[in-house]
């Protein structure tokens, strides 16, 4: 049986990171909602770049929209007719991305907005394109997840010079200030260490020191898979998910300084595969910043006879983040311990919303609290979705 634990904003951190998890995308459900019957279509951006665009008569994304329901939290849905946005996407090959973008084409249809939403296959460069392509055609707002956070700034100015509301998303600017100093621009996303402290959370609920201890030192050894370098909420998984724990006693031992997967299962399973002949007879305990990599993690274990779900066969604790489809089957089946929850519904239907609000004149301040949700104290330059730990 499923256990949802909603858990708070973290009100103790700031400045914080949110990445999303890269992975590669999934095909998942559609809510039950009504939604007018689309036509797929696809264009081109820069000669390279795939896109989708939406007018009046609305056409269709791909992947459908995974369940879940209306977002949590926020106010008074409004419409926006008329309104052209612009989404600008770091890469579709994503899951939790697709997720959001998923549900944030969903909500731009149901608002009545036109829009386009283009992929820059992890390209700045390409990014900077489709921006000044956006801008040339007059759009009314841009929302943005960018390739490379120190891209923020470039953006920024660009859409103020066009007069143009920005909204960043998922991969917090790596200068929250200048996202303060202005009215027509936000960034929305989590509270990065707060993902960390629930994985230390999920940790301390399985740990069993009589089953998982299997040298009987008292002292934990694990290995940490980091998303990016660059990114973060990447940085603030991967240390608050050991110190949240240590801070109530337990003590860790890393059998390998955090290995960068960039987000791949993959890069996770070929790099879990060469721990473990190394390690294999020392590993306790797996955290890694996203459901992606956790993936592989345990593709690499299957295939040693760790963590295949059947009662009484040696098993290594796991943890990831997103609580994707595949993340979740595996916890329900008994081959990961658990996952934190990111809310990729809550985090469309935000973004269309301010957006919306944004393009109707309203401040950042303003459009936050007619939609019911507030600035970030910390920062007073960002809305954070919460997060909430899921297991079996």
């Amino acid at each position: 049986m499923k256990k949802v634990l909603a858990l708070v904003l973290s009100v103790l951190m700031v400045l914080s990171l949110a990445a999303c998890g890269g992975e590669k995308a999934e095909e998942t459900k559609a809510p039950e909602t009504k939604q007018e019957e689309k036509e797929e279509e696809e264009t081109k951006a820069s000669g390279t770049e795939a896109a989708e665009t939406k007018a009046s008569e609305s056409q269709a994304e791909e992947t459908k929209a995974p369940e879940g329901g209306a977002a949590t939290g926020g106010g008074e849905v409004i419409k926006g007719e008329g309104l052209k946005i612009g989404v600008l996407i770091r890469t579709f090959s994503d899951t939790y991305t697709t997720t959001v973008r998923t549900f944030m084409t969903q909500y731009l249809d149901e608002a009545g907005c036109e829009y386009e939403v283009m992929d820059a296959n992890d390209s700045q460069a390409t990014q900077n394109e489709q921006l000044e392509s956006f801008l040339s055609k007059g759009v009314d707002g841009i929302i943005v997840q960018t390739v490379n956070v120190s891209a923020s700034a470039d953006i920024l100015a660009k859409c103020k010079d066009a007069g143009v509301p920005v909204l960043f998303f998922n991969h917090q600017p790596d200068d929250l200030s200048i996202i303060a100093a202005e009215d027509s621009t936000i960034f929305i996303g989590t509270d990065s260490p707060e993902a960390g402290y629930m994985q230390a959370d999920l940790f301390m609920q399985f740990w069993d020191e009589e089953k998982y201890d299997r040298n009987k030192d008292g002292v934990v050894q694990c290995v940490v898979f980091q998303g990016s370098p660059e990114s973060q909420e990447a940085f603030d998984r991967s240390q608050f998910c050991i110190e949240g724990a240590e801070d109530e006693g337990y003590k860790f031992e890393k059998l390998e300084d955090n290995y960068l997967c960039n987000w791949d299962s993959t890069l996770a399973q070929e790099a879990m595969t060469a721990f473990l002949g190394t390690h294999e007879d020392e590993i306790e305990v797996v955290f890694c910043n996203n459901d992606s990599m956790a993936e592989g993690v345990v593709a690499a274990l299957n295939a040693v006879g760790y963590n295949t779900g059947v009662e009484g066969d040696p098993e290594v604790l796991v943890f990831g983040v997103d609580a994707t489809d595949a993340g979740v089957a595996l916890i329900d089946a008994g081959k990961m311990q658990g996952t934190v929850k990111q809310d990729g519904d809550a985090m469309a239907k935000t973004n269309v919303q301010i957006m919306i609000r944004l393009c109707n004149g309203m401040t950042k301040a303003e459009a936050a609290a007619d939609y019911g949700m507030e600035i970030f104290e910390g920062d007073q330059a960002s809305i954070r979705i919460p997060y909430a730990a899921y297991t079996k």
